[in-house]
């Protein structure tokens, strides 16, 4: 399984790795604790199970939309299997239509990354087992913060089966030389 999702800039990366050490530091599970090198803050726009040189190109050209401006703006709680603490991220129309464009390229499979349904955000913490008190503490901990303005600046691809990252750049915008 891959994952295609949104980096952030260098000050939205540190708010938001600032947010995992606070969760480290009261003994939660949060992201920071992930021990891997592909470990970053992200947003996923869906997951599909390989990409193609087609696939390539069609994201490429989806890209050139970024950067985007958003903000992050509360946290928000997933059920499931396991339980998530996250940051959502504004649903602006930029987003929206980009996430779009990404679901119809990749075929995405995943109902939750459907955009009818999608909501847009950041894991803070996951992994946190239902009725377990870290939730809570987790979720005390971001209740109340000013919205945080955040800019989404690339895009790589997670594969899920080796652990590792690709970086999916945008289209070139510029001119060939000689035009």
């Amino acid at each position: 399984m891959r994952t295609v999702e949104l980096t952030l800039d260098g000050p939205t990366e540190s708010a938001v790795r600032r947010v995992w050490e606070e969760l480290a530091e009261l003994g939660l599970p949060g992201q920071g604790l992930r021990p891997s090198a592909a470990n970053r803050p992200h947003l996923t726009l869906g997951t599909c199970h390989e990409l193609t040189d087609s696939m390539r190109e069609s994201l490429a050209e989806a890209f050139t939309a970024l950067p985007l401006e958003v903000e992050f703006t509360r946290p928000v709680r997933f059920g499931g299997r396991s339980r998530t603490v996250a940051w959502e991220v504004s649903p602006t129309d930029a987003l929206l239509a980009l996430q779009l464009r990404v679901w119809r390229v990749i075929d995405a499979q995943n109902p939750y990354h459907h955009p009818a349904v999608w909501v847009p955000h950041v894991t803070l913490a996951r992994t946190l087992r239902p009725g377990d008190a870290w939730q809570e503490r987790a979720w005390r901990l971001l209740q109340g913060r000013p919205a945080v303005p955040a800019v989404l600046i690339g895009a790589r691809s997670y594969d899920h089966a080796t652990d590792t990252a690709e970086d999916l750049p945008p289209a070139d915008r510029a001119a060939p030389a000689g035009e």
